[in-house]
């Protein structure tokens, strides 16, 4: 069973919090219950998401002007049953920074595209940091698209394990 997810990226201002909150208006849309979704990143540099994503998001109807990005840290590491990362070296970071961790790790590290069953050339899904507001959006498009399949494929694979 999945119970727990974590998004990763670099900052935690555009891809993993406007995941996390898809995910989770997702989740209400697909009927998947008793599973929580968490978002963090490697370089905390602002205190908010960006201008951008919050944009995007209430376009949908999702507020989340009290969102504050989050560092990745062992103990949120730790108590996750998968961890999504934007960028395949983001999953490389984790498992060079927490190699003590190793046999935990196993099975639970993907990116959002690999998880959905992307081919190996095409795992990555681009920062749009600082690219512009429709860059922004193409990108936040391709992660709502993925999270949508994410949080379908996490509910069958959660029906299978009650069995």
């Amino acid at each position: 069973m999945i119970k727990r997810i974590l998004f990763i990226c670099y900052a935690n201002t555009c891809r993993t919090p406007s995941a996390e909150k898809l995910a989770e208006y997702y989740a209400k849309k697909h009927d998947l219950r008793g599973v929580s979704f968490d978002s963090a990143g490697w370089h905390i540099a602002f205190d908010h998401a960006q201008p951008e994503t919050i944009e995007y998001l209430k376009l949908k109807g999702i507020e989340m002007e009290d969102f504050r990005p989050k560092p990745i840290t062992r103990s949120l590491i730790e108590k996750q049953d998968i961890i999504i990362g934007m960028e395949r070296y983001q999953l490389t970071k984790i498992r060079n920074n927490f190699k003590d961790l190793k046999e935990n790790l196993k099975g639970k590290l993907y990116t959002l595209k690999e998880f959905n069953g992307a081919g190996k050339q095409d795992l990555n899904i681009p920062d749009p940091y600082k690219t512009g507001r429709k860059r922004y959006f193409e990108i936040l498009e391709i992660v709502e698209k993925n999270v949508e399949l994410l949080v379908q494929k996490v509910k069958e694979i959660n029906q299978v394990n009650q069995i």
